[in-house]
Parts: structure tokens; C-alpha cells; sequence
């Protein structure tokens, strides 16, 4: 098992990783849409067939549609890498420490039961309420809305979702026939700088109490 330290360290390297994938992700798309726009069945048959079956509709799907997809999974995986970290790191000081008893034992879920370990059980100093931290709880609640409303919100039953819609400028909200989420580039790497900035706090506040 990983040393606390070494759990942080390791989680910063991560983020780093996601954060090129993100630009190169955004990068594909637009070289995949010239791509598209510059493909001629005349004298490019061979990839107008094998890489897009000769469909002459997918110049949308490509500039918004499918990277809005990609955008918003990359959400999803941005909290679920957090809400693991904070686990690992849980279970790390668990057994450095040898506390009177581990995460599983302990009511709750996700970040607030790591918090709760963290502060209370592992007696760390958890950056909780900093501005960094309710960006990230913000994210957590916009990632609740892609995993079980497919990125659709609804005017009754998310209105604190919308609310965070409404407060941050690279988050949108589309309304045609439902109420659609638009996740940016520029959110996700705000998350990855929020997640980036408790990540170092927290690798600094296990080290100085090891």
C-alpha cells in the first residue's frame, strides 16, 4: 500500500496526465472536423467510407455534439479520480497510523465521508470551505446531473444544479425541448486546479503531522 504522501504525489501526476488529455481531446476534435469538411468522396473514398460510412450529416455531431459528450465524461471521471484519492488516502492513514478504525466502518459516502474521516478520525487538517474545496462540490453536484440525468436538467427538481449554471461562465444551459448542460474546456480545467490546489494542501498538512 502507498504511503499517504505518496498517494497525494501520485494523485498530482494523475491530474497532470488528465489535464493533456483534455487538451489533446479538444485538439482531435477540431483536426477531425477539417478532416470532415475537407473530405471529398471524388478522391477520398476509401475515408469517407471506412471512417464515416459516407454520412454527410455529421458536421454538428462533430463540432458540438460528440466533444460535449467527451467533455461531460470527462467530468465524471474528474470526481470519481477525487472521490477515490481521498478514499486511498483515507485507507493509507488507517494503516500508517493504525486508527481505532477505518473508512467502510464510518456512515455516508463519497467526498463528505472522506472529509469526515480525514478530520475527525486522521486528525488532518482538510481544506473544507475553501474556495478550491466548493468548486470541486459544486462539480460533484453537475457530475450527479450528467450520471443520472444524462446532462438534462429539469426546472423543479435541479434548481440548485441550475443555480451553479447561472453563477459560472464556462457552465451553460440550453433550453430546447429539455434543458441541456454544456460543460467547457475551461470548467474542466478549473476543476483540475481546484482538485490540483486540496491535493497539495492536503499532501502538506499529512506530511507536516506525519
Amino acid at each position: 500500500m502507498q504511503k499517504s504522501d505518496q498517494v497525494s504525489l501520485y494523485f498530482l501526476s494523475d491530474l497532470d496526465k488528465f489535464r493533456v488529455f483534455v487538451e489533446l481531446s479538444e485538439r482531435h476534435w477540431s483536426e477531425e472536423v477539417t478532416k470532415y469538411n475537407e473530405s471529398d468522396i471524388e478522391i477520398d473514398e476509401t475515408i469517407c467510407w471506412e471512417r464515416y460510412k459516407y454520412r454527410n450529416d455529421l458536421s454538428a455531431h462533430l463540432q458540438e455534439v460528440f466533444p460535449q459528450y467527451q467533455k461531460q465524461s470527462f467530468l465524471l471521471m474528474l470526481v470519481s479520480l477525487f472521490e477515490d484519492y481521498l478514499n486511498q488516502l483515507c485507507h493509507s492513514l488507517h494503516f500508517e497510523n493504525e486508527l481505532s478504525s477505518n473508512l467502510k466502518e464510518h456512515n455516508g459516502s463519497g467526498i463528505e465521508r472522506a472529509n469526515k474521516y480525514l478530520s475527525k478520525v486522521a486528525k488532518v487538517n482538510v481544506p473544507a470551505g475553501t474556495k478550491p474545496w466548493n468548486t470541486i462540490i459544486d462539480a460533484r453536484d453537475i457530475r450527479n446531473i450528467i450520471a443520472h440525468n444524462a446532462g438534462h436538467l429539469d426546472e423543479e427538481m435541479h434548481s440548485k444544479q441550475l443555480n451553479l449554471v447561472a453563477k459560472n461562465d464556462h457552465l451553460k444551459a440550453h433550453n430546447f425541448s429539455r434543458i441541456h448542460l454544456e460543460v467547457t474546456q475551461v470548467y474542466l480545467f478549473e476543476v483540475i486546479e481546484a482538485m490540483t490546489s486540496i491535493t497539495n494542501q492536503l499532501w502538506y498538512n499529512t506530511k507536516k503531522d506525519a
